[in-house]
């Protein structure tokens, strides 16, 4: 019988999910193979099977584990799922992923024509309290809830979005249905502890990190055309950033 320390501060679920972490990195469990069941894991353990449950679904949710119903838990990938965002240029979620890799799933939360806040109309360059339309949705990729986006456009520029079923590049479809001239963004990043709703959404609690990315979308004429938040999980997305060559900048001043 493998040992499980009992009088670890770390929970029991979490040590076995540890250790199936290691046996699936070492292919005790290689990809595309079928764990042991709840019942052969919990003799296995002495452990009860919620608890042999509790530490598969944490894998489930990292994508390494997939359950398929009625038949068992099969090995996904060797590692978990990090997605890397590029900063810098524009990019949608589908670019942060392998699309041979990875299933993407949108769930649109809901589309509306709100009265502009003032902090948004502000960006939007239109009156506060003038029509525009809010659009929020999850992204998901291999069933795990990655980013909660809360998108704005001017009503009378982009009404059609109300009408159009929103999937993947929500880019790709400002230009193919607006012809919109997406020509550069300002991002600003800040870590931020998630509102309650949130963090609902995507499935996680508040202590969870979370990184906040606001991007604004412009015309060539500078005008603004999208306010996007985007809400990401700090414990699963990596940031990237491609730098220029330093220069030391030489300076006559004495100290």
């Amino acid at each position: 019988m493998v040992e499980i320390d009992k009088s670890n501060p770390i929970p029991i679920y979490i040590q076995l999910a540890r250790w199936l972490e290691e046996k699936i990195g070492d292919d005790t469990f290689p990809v595309g193979s079928k764990i042991p069941s709840e019942g052969e894991l919990s003799s296995k353990f002495g452990v009860n099977r919620n608890t042999i449950r509790h530490a598969i679904e944490m894998l489930v949710k990292k994508g390494m584990l997939e359950k398929q119903k009625g038949i068992g838990t099969f090995v996904r990938r060797k590692n978990t799922l990090y997605p890397i965002h590029q900063l810098g240029r524009m990019t949608s979620f589908v670019d942060d992923f392998d699309m041979a890799e990875v299933d993407i799933e949108d769930v649109t939360i809901s589309k509306e024509v709100i009265d502009a806040p003032v902090d948004i109309a502000e960006k939007l360059m239109v009156e506060p309290g003038s029509k525009i339309i809010e659009i929020e949705r999850i992204r998901i990729a291999d069933k795990t809830p990655f980013v909660l986006e809360r998108q704005f456009y001017k009503y009378e520029d982009f009404s059609g979005l109300l009408e159009i079923d929103i999937k993947g590049s929500m880019y790709q479809i400002l230009r193919e249905n607006f012809n919109a001239d997406l020509h550069h963004s300002v991002q600003t990043i800040r870590a931020v502890k998630l509102p309650k709703d949130i963090a609902d959404k995507l499935e996680i609690s508040r202590s969870v990190p979370c990184i906040l990315l606001e991007s604004l979308a412009y015309t060539r004429e500078n005008v603004c055309i999208e306010v996007l938040l985007s809400y990401y999980r700090g414990d699963r997305y990596v940031f990237k950033v491609e730098a220029g060559e330093y220069r030391r900048e030489m300076s006559s001043k004495t100290i």
